[in-house]
């Protein structure tokens, strides 16, 4: 008879700062009954990873599951599948990173679960093609990744039934395709589709396996799944129509599977993840032309074009979203940190202080707010800032055993484009400066507390939100709440969300320096719909560095203001004194350097990340002379000073996203515009002062 190899796995994770009952809800929804059907149905062998996050969960609220996974492994029915610990996007790593994490999680599986791991699971399938030696170095046999890597070669859809052999400078691993179609059937269709696809491959050697390996939260924990997998049983169903057709559909783990069939060959795969990245990673504007054309291909063609139509690849995170370059490259210079103090200690093999270090920065490395897609959890302000609490607590540890208790200042490339920016770094507080971006402030981290006030998010189009726009003009806002891959349903979560998709044309960071149109509404502002008569916000600020006891920034550019007809050359300088404390001081000082006298609107920005909303709407406060916000989901208390009366703008900077429960309105921080109409004679100088600073409760 005919015979095929069926590959089934999950894959389950939960972030770094993700919710305690979100775990709780994921291994009572997904988790468990998709381990209690397992073993309701020993004639199944299949295959998971888990990453280390979750194991540790596991451990200290339900380690008997972790026994019954054990049991699993010990009859020689489940194979488990190493990974970086921390569920990182390896090829974002330093190599000693990727390696210091694979290590971490097999040492856990061999010691927990008895058994030593021959595969990896590769986190968000991002692949490179150095990844083969370094695999190869750590002990890893195989990975997989998705059938698009493999398509990109020219391969076609019938080739992607086993494994196949890559070589980096003389390594080699075994890749296995994981199939697209098999993901969107399980456990989305009939289990007879399933079977339709499977017996196409069939044959009397039985040497074909094809593979669906996806997450395992799409078994309970994605929207409607719960009911759909075991209440109304296609779970239970699924399993049984595979072990009463065992006779020519074998379910096997994948070493078996490789040690009893040898390759198909050698494949050189290029950077590439899954399909659906290929597009999350794009510009709006171009995920859109991407859509468009896949949508005007004809359906006898699509399988065709899908081995040459493809999106970016997830390194264009970094360029999309500046913020999630902010956190890649803070990752890094904390890795530098970290690895130059180990040096220091002398830890050959680290172990307590060196191993505390190691995984606080492997922590902070947890791959999913790093981006954003439908899964990304970018737009999610907590998961941001869980891993600025795990790099700050790296820092921290490592700076002590660097540079003791001194303020440092440098100026570095710190987010690699080229131009250098000011960092100035403390037992206390960092504060990161952007002279050629309006000299702004894109980064306050307050160490001991593990927080960086300046973690906001920019409001940005996306291409999904043409899809928003779409759906609330034909459906109403109203889904058919059929069950279905998160990538086709969509739901919106409150009615009048495309109300509010405005897009910010700068970065929102703290200290911008805007002169407004004198007709200029609080909406307006709030909107970024406002007329911006100054050429200050995106351009480049001449730096000084003055360092006294305490360091001192001096900001500067001449530049251009217009008012009606008339253009007059404004100078603008900006002064910060930090001290030892948490907070800063701004003085100040601009001056109407060319032109006839001129009436100016000036305004100060500061955009804060604070962890919870007060305010829905923007608001107005007239001659101020402080603002005091208190945020005891951070334990802070801040407060801003000013030097006289001044009136202030204030408003809640919310995004609209999509994810996995649908579009959904994320509260991102607060942005105060500390604002001023002034009068300026020729050579005539304003000055003005507040000091900004936080204390614990």
């Amino acid at each position: 008879m005919n015979k095929v190899h069926f590959i089934l796995g999950v894959h389950n994770h939960q972030p770094i700062g993700n919710f305690g009952f979100i775990f709780e809800k994921a291994y009572a929804d997904a988790y468990l009954p998709f381990l209690e059907a397992m073993e309701r149905h020993p004639g199944i062998h299949w295959n998971m990873h888990t990453t280390g996050i979750l194991w540790e969960w596991l451990e200290n609220h339900h380690a008997d599951y972790i026994d019954r996974m054990a049991e699993q492994v010990k009859d020689g029915r489940l194979e488990i599948l190493t990974g970086g610990y921390y569920e990182p996007i390896l090829p974002a790593l330093p190599d000693v990173d990727k390696s210091g994490q694979i290590q971490k999680l097999s040492r856990y599986i061999r010691q927990r679960l008895k058994t030593k791991p021959r595969g990896m699971w590769l986190a968000e399938r991002v692949w490179e093609p150095n990844l083969t030696q370094v695999l190869s170095e750590n002990g890893v046999d195989y990975t997989l990744v998705d059938d698009t890597h493999f398509l990109s070669t020219g391969l076609a859809m019938e080739d992607m039934c086993g494994s196949y052999m890559s070589e980096e400078q003389g390594t080699m691993v075994l890749v296995l395709p994981i199939r697209q179609d098999l993901r969107y059937a399980v456990p989305f269709k009939d289990p007879g589709d399933t079977l339709s696809i499977l017996r196409q491959y069939a044959s009397p050697s039985g040497h074909k396996a094809l593979v669906m390996f996806d997450d395992g939260e799409k078994f309970g924990l994605w929207p409607d799944t719960h009911q759909h997998v075991y209440t109304e049983g296609w779970l239970e169903n699924f399993l049984t129509v595979l072990e009463s057709n065992k006779d020519w559909i074998i379910t096997s783990r994948i070493s078996d599977y490789l040690g009893a069939h040898v390759p198909h060959g050698r494949v050189y795969l290029p950077t590439a993840s899954y399909s659906e990245m290929g597009e999350w990673t794009l510009p709006a504007a171009a995920q859109e032309t991407l859509v468009d054309l896949e949508k005007r291909i004809p359906a006898e063609e699509k399988e065709a074009a899908k081995r040459f139509v493809r999106g970016g690849y997830w390194r264009n995170f970094l360029t999309k979203y500046e913020e999630s370059n902010t956190l890649h490259k803070k990752m890094l210079r904390v890795s530098a940190k970290v690895h130059q103090a180990i040096e220091v200690l002398g830890s050959s093999k680290p172990n307590g202080r060196a191993q505390k270090l190691l995984d606080a920065l492997w922590a902070g490395q947890c791959n999913c707010a790093y981006w954003h897609g439908v899964f990304g959890g970018l737009y999610l302000p907590h998961l941001r800032q869980a891993l600025y609490r795990e790099l700050l607590s790296a820092e921290a540890q490592a700076d002590k055993i660097l540079q003791g208790d001194g303020i440092q200042v440098s100026r570095d490339d710190f987010d690699k484009d080229g131009r250098p920016e000011i960092l100035v770094e403390g037992p206390a507080q960092n504060l990161y400066l952007s002279p050629h971006n309006g000299g702004s402030l894109f980064e306050w981290d307050l160490r001991k507390e593990g927080v960086n006030l300046q973690n906001t998010l920019t409001r940005r189009p996306e291409g999904y939100h043409k899809q928003l726009l779409d759906f609330v003009s034909h459906h109403g806002g109203t889904d058919s709440g059929q069950v279905r891959t998160i990538h086709e349903r969509v739901r919106v979560k409150e009615p009048g969300l495309e109300k509010r998709l405005f897009t910010d044309w700068y970065r929102r960071t703290s200290l911008l320096d805007h002169f407004l149109h004198p007709d200029t509404k609080i909406d307006d502002f709030y909107r970024c719909q406002y007329g911006e008569q100054g050429d200050f916000v995106k351009t480049g600020y001449q730096a000084d560095v003055v360092e006294d006891n305490y360091p001192q920034i001096r900001l500067s550019r001449l530049g251009s203001v217009w008012t009606g007809e008339q253009k007059n050359m404004v100078s603008v300088e900006k002064t910060l004194s930090f001290t030892d404390h948490l907070g800063w001081q701004v003085v100040y000082r601009i001056q109407n350097v060319h032109g006839a006298a001129c009436q100016l609107w000036f305004g100060s920005e500061m955009s804060l990340a604070f962890s919870g909303q007060e305010l829905q709407d923007p608001e107005e406060h007239l001659q101020e002379t402080q603002y005091v916000r208190r945020d005891h989901d951070q334990g802070l208390n801040l407060k801003v000073q000013f030097d006289l009366p001044i009136d202030l703008w204030e408003f809640p900077l919310e995004t609209v996203s999509l994810s996995e429960e649908g579009f959904e309105r994320t509260y991102q921080g607060t942005v105060l515009l500390a604002h001023s109409r002034i009068t300026l004679q020729p050579g005539q100088v304003w000055v003005r002062s507040w000091r900004v600073g936080v204390q614990p409760e």
